[in-house]
């Protein structure tokens, strides 16, 4: 008779260790020992002195892959936004998940299921180059007369208000 004892995957695209034993028949057995296996079925074949044989098997689950996800806002005029990060599959809880603040550039995030597999994110933030005004004016070329200024804007994000002349 043979029988096997399994360990756990913890991680998915793991691997763990079934041990495969025997009794009865005549010793010695070829086929025991330690194997390590993925997840799936399994089959190891046990022979006595005698060859006579026995079959071990099972199945070994895993936990779907962990992803760590991100969504972020936008940055308008400088400053932060938010950058959420969320995680699928593995085992819950999660820790690395949550709301960040962050500032425009490169992210980078990682999610640690319940069992320590890991799963990172990443982006970038990108925000507009700073608004810039500038004005050129006429002259008045006589007393109590009047000119024109000229107001243009660079930079931010199209289209302006208050451009134009004036």
């Amino acid at each position: 008779s043979a029988s096997a004892t399994q360990g756990t995957i913890l991680c998915n695209g793991g691997t763990t260790t079934v041990n495969v034993t025997a009794t009865g028949g005549t010793a010695p057995y070829s086929g025991t020992g330690i194997f390590t296996v993925s997840a799936g079925s399994y089959s190891f074949v046990v022979i006595d002195a005698n060859g006579c044989s026995t079959n071990a098997c099972g199945s070994i689950s895993q936990p779907t892959t962990l992803t760590a996800n991100s969504t972020h806002g936008n940055i308008f005029c400088g400053g932060t936004t938010t950058v959420n990060v969320t995680a699928t599959g593995g085992t819950s809880p999660y820790n690395g998940t949550g709301i960040y603040t962050v500032s425009a550039g490169a992210y980078s995030y990682t999610v640690i299921d319940a069992n320590g597999c890991t799963s990172s994110v990443s982006g970038t933030i990108t925000q507009p180059s700073g608004l810039s005004a500038s004005a050129t004016q006429g002259t008045i070329l006589c007393n109590g007369g009047t000119t024109t200024v000229n107001v243009t804007a660079t930079g931010g994000t199209s289209p302006y208000s208050g451009t134009g002349t004036f």
